[in-house]
């Protein structure tokens, strides 16, 4: 058994207890554990990127689809030309200032997901759909951490006592390893990620 850390702030307990590996309040039967590795998550830069292209292109042509439409019709309700000069520079600004809106918006979407590095981490794997994410802040404690969940689950007798660093990523910001297909007709295997 691994010599007993200090707890520090921001850090998670991870014990086994009996036949459960506990990670924070969290209960994970040992019999359900399919398995633990170490993981890098790697940002999902080149969907950010397309998905900012697609929303770009989309509401631009969206835009410039209004513009027309609007200075169109502008052009043909107003009958003096100082108004209708004055309805088509009003419209035409709140087109732009709704343009500029919504790219940043979409720029600090894009920002949010490229600015993101890499994360190494400790994956435990249950049967399920479940996956915890434990870390240490080096290659040799994310290794001796599946060292020591690899040993414990082996022999729970042994029990084990942890403080791990958690971590908190949105899912929708990284590539979470490869996904395979393996239900019913179409099996098509591995898909790279």
């Amino acid at each position: 058994m691994p010599p007993r850390p200090a707890f520090q702030p921001g850090q998670v307990e991870v014990r086994i207890d009996g036949r459960t590996l506990w990670i924070a309040g969290a209960a994970y039967p040992l019999r359900n554990i399919a398995r633990v590795y170490q993981v890098v998550l790697y940002p999902r830069s080149a969907e950010a990127f397309g998905r900012f292209g697609r929303r770009f292109a989309g509401t631009l042509a969206v835009l410039v689809v209004v513009l027309s439409v609007g200075l169109m019709s502008i052009s043909a309700s107003s009958s003096y030309s100082d108004e209708r000069d004055q309805n088509r520079t009003s419209f035409s600004q709140f087109v732009v200032t709704v343009g500029v809106v919504l790219l940043v918006f979409y720029v600090v979407d894009l920002l949010r997901v490229v600015l993101q590095k890499a994360r190494h981490a400790v994956a435990v794997e249950t049967n399920g759909s479940s996956v915890a994410l434990i870390t240490a802040p080096d290659e040799a404690g994310r290794r001796a951490i599946t060292r020591y969940l690899a040993a414990a689950i082996d022999r729970p007798e042994a029990g084990l006592l942890l403080h791990v660093d958690t971590l908190s990523v949105n899912p929708a910001h990284y590539y979470f390893g490869d996904t395979v297909n393996v239900h019913g007709t179409g099996n098509i295997g591995r898909i790279s990620g």
